[in-house]
């Protein structure tokens, strides 16, 4: 059975935003639907009001994105698809305003993408007060309602160019290789089955006893499949026992992926399928993202 092409995106913020970029980018021909939070986003493609839904799960500078981190032990949806997105972050001002750095009352944004900006921020405004926002282009849009050159915002060439601001300064973040990887997630019975994919994110719950991590990484290690990701969750109601997220490279089709799983069940007190999908082909060490490895040849 061929799975219908999705025709409604949902994505956080407003138009402009790298959310909006990236579904953009994936989807040109669906219509795109703005969300407020992640819950937002996921529950419209719960509830079968949007077919896919774009979400940043984490940031070669700031990592990951601990909303999103947290949503993934309870998810209800399956992931099918990564992207990596290139990150070019902007100081933005209201047009017709003259600026002074030194003068900035406040600079707003997402919270990622302030400490994304972190080095700027301090050598060139340190006196400025760092106003959170929901998304970058909200951002946008909020200091040009004020029309103060005392107010920026910290957002993407394409939100300025949205709202009507000026560029007061370009590629302003930490580090120049700036990337945000990004998931596309669908209601597991919609998830395509025409595709080869060679990446496998999970949830892992084990004892709180010695050697029991050792023992789940050992069933990786006994069927040869790499890890490009292994993250710990902190304590909590959800996680009471020790919590990992794993990106495993070999797809759910693989016959090492489901020797793994097998393996895993025998020795891990919980196990959560996210998704199996085809890794980006842009994933660089450099950049953050560590590349799938493929099996060794005979």
């Amino acid at each position: 059975m061929t799975k219908k092409k999705p025709t409604d995106v949902a994505y956080l913020g407003h138009p402009g935003s790298y959310s909006y970029q990236a579904a953009d980018e994936m989807f040109p021909e669906c219509a795109k639907h703005q969300f407020r939070s992640f819950k937002d986003v996921v529950k419209a493609v719960e509830s079968r009001d949007c077919d896919r839904a774009v979400i940043p799960v984490e940031n070669s500078i700031a990592g990951r994105v601990a909303d999103v981190h947290q949503m993934m032990l309870t998810l209800p949806l399956e992931i099918t698809k990564e992207y990596l997105l290139t990150i070019a972050h902007a100081l933005i001002a209201p047009v017709g305003t003259d600026v002074t750095l030194d003068l900035v009352k406040t600079i707003r944004s997402h919270p990622q993408a302030l400490l994304q900006c972190r080095t700027f921020i301090e050598e060139h405004c340190p006196q400025a007060e760092l106003i959170e926002t929901s998304d970058t282009a909200s951002a946008v849009r909020q200091i040009c309602e004020l029309n103060d050159p005392e107010h920026l915002a910290i957002g993407s060439l394409a939100a300025a160019k949205y709202f009507g601001a000026r560029l007061v300064r370009e590629s302003i973040a930490n580090e120049p290789d700036n990337m945000t990887r990004f998931l596309v997630m669908a209601r597991p019975e919609d998830v395509p089955v025409n595709e080869s994919p060679d990446l496998t994110s999970l949830v892992i719950q084990v004892d709180h006893t010695p050697g029991s991590l050792i023992r789940a990484l050992e069933a990786f290690h006994e069927t040869e499949i790499n890890l490009t990701k292994l993250e710990t969750y902190m304590f909590s109601k959800q996680t009471r026992n020790p919590t990992f997220y794993v990106d495993a490279g070999a797809g759910i089709n693989d016959q090492r992926m489901k020797d793994c799983l097998n393996r895993l069940q025998s020795c891990a007190l919980s196990v959560k399928f996210l998704g199996s999908y085809q890794a980006s082909p842009k994933r660089k060490a450099d950049l953050g993202f560590l590349p799938i490895l493929k099996e060794k040849e005979e």
